[in-house]
């Protein structure tokens, strides 16, 4: 791997960008970003000195233009498409707010790719939500694998009333575009996408609050910001920097050439997390919801992971995902109090 390898990551200043660019670097990767304003893209930098004069910006203002990202493309060896819309509230029209610009905004990245001829892979960021069957019996133990997709139909999609089942349908139907893409125009690239469960892991990407939080880390700050509300959550997880350090072993990786990742570290459990941390941080049992005496459900469905680890991906332990990302979920909460 050449220190020149120059790498372009879409939506740089979101959950996932940031870590994937931390990642890039670490790596010895060069990095351009993707931004709505040099506003956001100054704020990493003030959030995280470490990245001042490591990360070349680009302002792409809107991701589903065609030729969105023509001129960030130039030169870039590979391209992480990491930029999407996630919420799951507020869903006035699926198709404008979350189909269109899921799946435009990744053939707009793709079609970005072919006009530079040095990309050799696109790496995609899914999601287990592109996997996952919402109507097969959750309790039926069911193990999900890299082969499975969301059944569910574009028509389904579009009239949902139900905003994760919106959300869900979004990531199936930019992950299938991207797929006949390939197929369809036969790219001197290939393409690789990244399906996790819930993303826990610390926030280092500009926020205005921490009502901005991503879904996953929600359920972990509800547990810890002192309201003592204990919402039983089971579902699957991993650490967000296992996700980034997951997309550069795709860009690496020979073996998923047009391939797909479920990456998982195991079970989410909001009674385990409230155990943890605890016990980790005994000094602030007055903040943290005591686990409640729900049973943890065995016969859950499972996030098979298995593929990511016979190639070598390795993972962060849950302990160590709660503990830092308590820590920096405490201390942005801190910051935003000092700001008002």
């Amino acid at each position: 791997m050449s220190i020149q390898q120059l790498v372009l990551v879409t939506g740089v200043t979101g959950f996932i960008g940031a870590h994937v660019a931390v990642s890039l670097l670490n790596k010895g990767y060069r990095v351009r970003g993707t931004v709505r304003s040099m506003e956001k893209a100054n704020e990493l930098v003030r959030l995280n000195p470490e990245l001042k004069d490591k990360i070349e910006f680009v302002i792409v203002k809107d991701i589903v233009e065609p030729d969105a990202f023509k001129d960030a493309v130039k030169d870039c060896d590979y391209v992480c498409h990491v930029a999407s819309p996630f919420f799951v509230e507020n869903i006035t029209d699926n198709k404008t707010q979350l189909l269109d610009p899921a799946v435009k905004g990744t053939l707009s990245a793709l079609e970005a790719a072919i006009t530079e001829p040095k990309v050799k892979r696109v790496v995609i960021t899914s999601s287990f939500a592109a996997v996952v069957n919402r109507g097969r019996d959750p309790n039926a133990g069911y193990n999900y694998t890299e082969k499975d997709w969301n059944p569910v139909s574009y028509e389904e999609a579009v009239s949902t009333k139900n905003g994760l089942s919106a959300y869900s349908a979004s990531k199936k139907f930019s992950e299938k575009a991207a797929r006949d893409f390939v197929k369809e125009k036969q790219p001197h690239f290939d393409i690789c996408t990244i399906n996790p469960p819930y993303v826990l892991g610390p926030p280092i990407h500009p926020m205005n609050s921490m009502e901005s939080l991503n879904v996953s880390n929600q359920v972990l700050w509800k547990l810890i910001n002192g309201s003592k509300v204990q919402p039983s959550v089971q579902a699957y997880q991993v650490d967000v920097r296992d996700i980034a350090n997951a997309h550069v072993f795709a860009l690496e990786n020979k073996q998923l050439s047009n391939g797909r990742l479920l990456v998982s570290q195991g079970p989410l459990f909001t009674n385990r997390i409230s155990k943890v941390l605890l016990e980790k941080f005994p000094e602030k049992k007055d903040i943290i919801s005591e686990p409640s005496d729900v049973p943890f459900n065995e016969k859950m469905h499972k996030v098979d992971s298995s593929l990511s680890k016979s190639l070598g991906l390795q993972y962060y332990s849950e302990e160590q995902t709660y503990v830092d990302t308590a820590t920096k979920l405490w201390e942005r909460a801190k910051q935003f109090a000092e700001a008002k």
